[in-house]
């Protein structure tokens, strides 16, 4: 069964949503959409199995489909990927960046924090871009940031002025999914003037507004890239490839506990960022859980097989390290 429809007659579009006010907000922007399903993204996938392979790492706010086909997923989000959170919504875009759907980041590239000894404006975590950067370019898919306006104050904009930018990028969207279809558009999308902007608004971001970009070149504290061989012999295992990636990614989690979030987005963005993506990989990705044992990992995986938590931390890892030895992703029960 084809992914994408053999042309770009519209059908009937559908607005899948992961909330309903996020659902009628996308409804509202564009003529097209006025009349389009919405239907929740809950269970979706059972009633249109062309949806799985875009869910395949979690639920994104938006997905459009054209008939059963998806042809567009959007995020967005009123908070700043600062910190350590800036991860958290990652994977929702990568999977439909592997299929080759366009996909759409709304958000603030700062805002104002309110409350405790750190209120004030918090500034994007630059890691963030790069690491989309590098997944439209490891999937050759288009991906769209779009900054949510901020007033002078760094309050963050609710009027229905915030909505123009996404209007516009509709207006483009549809423009040329008419004209090319998907796949075929993404190339089109990234090359449109409209992009242009958005590309050119980021690196005066970058440039005037961030007060050390540099520090977001290299890896954080808790990432190291690490000669694969310096990790020890039980390394041979890993993907049945006798250790023939000559460096590891190393992600030190320190959860006392077994949880996803923000942990599996990170994984998913350093993934991306420093081992070529979540497929075809130039180094190895290794997870180092201190405070996790095998034990802790086999009760959750007994209790919660299926859970976002276990599938996430599986996709990302060639191996992980637990704090009473390592196991390959193959060994991970």
């Amino acid at each position: 069964m084809a992914l994408f429809p053999s042309s770009t007659t519209t059908r009937t579009l559908t607005v899948y949503w992961d909330d309903i006010q996020e659902g009628i907000w996308f409804q509202s922007l564009h003529p097209r959409l006025r009349d389009a399903a919405l239907e929740q993204l809950t269970g979706a996938a059972d009633r249109n199995p062309k949806l799985a392979r875009v869910l395949r790492y979690d639920r994104p706010d938006i997905v459009l489909a054209d008939g059963t086909d998806p042809i567009l997923v959007v995020e967005r989000t009123v908070e700043v990927p600062s910190g350590h959170n800036v991860g958290q919504r990652f994977p929702r875009l990568a999977a439909a960046a592997q299929c080759q759907i366009p996909v759409v980041y709304m958000g603030p590239y700062a805002a104002k924090k309110h409350g405790g000894k750190t209120a004030g404006p918090r500034y994007m975590n630059l890691r963030l871009f790069k690491a989309l950067d590098e997944m439209a370019r490891i999937e050759n898919t288009a991906v769209t940031v779009i900054n949510w306006p901020v007033d002078a104050h760094y309050e963050v904009i609710q009027t229905p002025a915030k909505d123009a930018r996404i209007r516009a990028f509709m207006d483009v969207f549809f423009q040329l999914y008419d004209a090319h279809g998907i796949p075929r558009m993404n190339a089109e999308l990234m090359r449109s003037p409209y992009e242009q902007t958005q590309i050119a608004e980021r690196a005066h971001f970058e440039q005037h507004e961030v007060e050390d970009p540099t520090q977001y070149d290299s890896p954080p504290d808790s990432v190291r890239i690490v000669p694969t061989a310096t990790l020890g012999d039980w390394i041979k295992a890993m993907r049945g490839t006798n250790g023939s990636l000559a460096q590891s990614v190393v992600y030190d989690i320190g959860m006392t506990y077994m949880r996803s979030d923000p942990y599996t987005g990170m994984g998913v963005l350093y993934s991306y960022l420093y081992a070529g993506g979540m497929r075809d990989r130039t180094r190895y990705v290794v997870l180092r859980f201190p405070a996790i044992t095998k034990a802790m990992w086999t009760e959750m995986v007994r209790r919660s097989p299926a859970s976002k938590t276990i599938r996430l931390y599986r996709e990302i890892a060639d191996a992980i390290v637990f704090r009473d030895g390592p196991a390959v992703r193959a060994a991970l029960p």
